[in-house]
């Protein structure tokens, strides 16, 4: 992708290298990448910055959002962008998103582990927090690339050019790392990660219901591909306090707002946004319902009543309504997996039948409640929320014929400003290439052909390590669990 501000690229690229956000977790005096006799705590901090940074930056926030129509880029009307394909993505892009999985946070979480479980007491509620992450940060990785190195990884010693997995064997490997994560934990050891815990502050009980709620989530992926995975998802959701139980479990990292302290995508926009549009794919879903979140999410030209979203590439106009302020502001949290997206899953697997005899009346108050909590969690207004989830004609009930559709136009709602996530939930939403939701169309002056579904392997990779796949799979291939 192309900038015209090239003052904006250089921000990026320091965003990139991990220049904001908590900097009390950066205070490490060893290099993180050859450390070997460190407080795990520090790695795990780092670790944490790095990947959060990133997963608000212009190479997964704004490309993807681009990518996956979350995002409009207002074409030659924006005053950074200018109209592109945005099909042909930057080398740059590509190998900084790769670059955190591998090296500034994921070896640093695998170090972090291993020294952990080394040390003398070994400190497993440490190593269990590092792994716990490290999974759910692995998911992304195998989500966003397909078939991954994994088994091999962080090994350069032993495995300079690590094999890749099948994306498939990685989620069965995930699902085993939250497990033995979960059994690792002992909640009452005074031996764990607290001050540089930035998301539950040590308490390895919230840890143990979120090594099962990312579990649930990875199901969740699979079981379109693989059905035997419906009897998991049904003993979760039949013990639903297992996992994420209220909105106070919300994994996001709090931004205070005071200096270094600042959301990232408010220190990536400099804390301004003339130039990233409204989705014509969002508002086209909620501006005929006149859905709470509305005013939330985007922001209204000067003398504009009417919130008007435009199609991906194609030009803006002063009409067009920008992304908000408000998600941009400087204590704005930075969400990695909401209690509303969870509740929404648990909405879909009851009315889907998963594992469980299909139940839409439970189904529906999951369906309600999530919805309630998506619109209160970004302070949408509470009287237009109460009359918006209790209104039949803008807020209908579940049948059998509407209830999947719903529920994910509603999920993919709720990741509106988390592009990855939005991605991954558009991809798995779909049964045969054609059948999404959100309803998606080729951009404006992309290459022809099949719509994005992966980033491909950065060409520092495919260049270095002769065990990438071949063929090498193109942008718009399906990986694994996208049927």
């Amino acid at each position: 992708m192309k900038f015209k501000n090239k003052i904006f690229a250089c921000l990026l690229a320091l965003l990139v290298i991990g220049d904001v956000s908590c900097k009390k977790y950066l205070d490490i005096n060893t290099s993180p990448l050859t450390a070997t006799k460190v407080d795990p705590k520090l790695l795990f901090g780092y670790a944490v910055t790095a990947w959060d940074v990133n997963k608000n930056s212009g190479d997964n926030y704004i490309a993807l959002g681009f990518l996956g129509q979350n995002l409009a880029n207002g074409g030659n009307f924006s005053d950074n962008w200018g109209a592109f394909n945005i099909y042909v993505l930057s080398p740059n892009f590509l190998s900084n998103t790769w670059n955190v999985y591998y090296s500034t946070a994921g070896n640093n979480f695998k170090q972090a582990i291993a020294i952990a479980e080394s040390s003398i007491p070994k400190n497993n509620n440490a190593a269990a927090q590092c792994k716990i992450t490290y999974a759910e940060m692995m998911y992304e990785a195998t989500t966003l690339y397909g078939d991954i190195p994994y088994s091999q990884a962080s090994q350069a010693d032993q495995f300079p050019y690590p094999k890749y997995d099948a994306q498939k064997d990685v989620f069965e490997s995930l699902l085993s790392l939250l497990d033995e994560a979960n059994a690792q934990i002992d909640v009452n050891s005074p031996l764990k990660i607290s001050d540089y815990d930035i998301f539950y502050s040590g308490d390895m009980n919230a840890w143990k219901r979120l090594a099962n709620t990312i579990k649930f989530k990875i199901l969740m992926t699979m079981v379109d591909k693989d059905p035997t995975k419906a009897a998991a998802i049904g003993t979760l959701i039949s013990n639903p306090s297992t996992m994420m139980s209220s909105t106070a479990d919300t994994w996001q990292v709090k931004y205070s707002g005071a200096t270094n302290n600042e959301n990232p995508k408010y220190r990536l926009f400099l804390g301004q946004n003339p130039f990233t549009y409204a989705s014509k794919v969002a508002t086209d879903l909620m501006v005929p319902s006149n859905d709470p979140r509305l005013p939330k999410y985007f922001d209204l030209p000067a003398g504009q009543t009417t919130y008007k979203g435009v199609a991906e590439n194609a030009e803006a106009d002063a009409t067009t309504s920008l992304m908000s302020l408000y998600l941009y502001r400087k204590n704005a949290p930075s969400v990695i997996i909401g209690y509303p997206q969870i509740e929404l899953l648990e909405a879909e697997a009851w009315a889907r039948g998963l594992g469980v005899a299909a139940n839409l009346v439970t189904a529906q108050t999951l369906y309600k409640k999530g919805v309630t909590d998506a619109m209160t969690f970004y302070e949408a207004d509470p009287t237009a929320i109460s009359t918006y989830v209790n209104d039949p004609v803008r807020f209908p009930l579940l049948t059998p014929t509407n209830a999947l559709t719903l529920i994910h136009t509603q999920q993919w709602l709720d990741l509106l400003d988390r592009s990855l996530d939005a991605f991954t939930q558009w991809r798995r939403s779909g049964v045969d290439g054609s059948s999404e939701i959100p309803v998606l169309t080729l951009p404006k002056d992309a290459t022809p052909g099949p719509l994005f579904r992966r980033y491909p392997y950065p060409v520092t990779e495919t260049t270095a390590n002769s065990n990438i796949p071949k063929p090498v799979p193109a942008y718009s291939d399906k990986m694994w669990f996208d049927l």
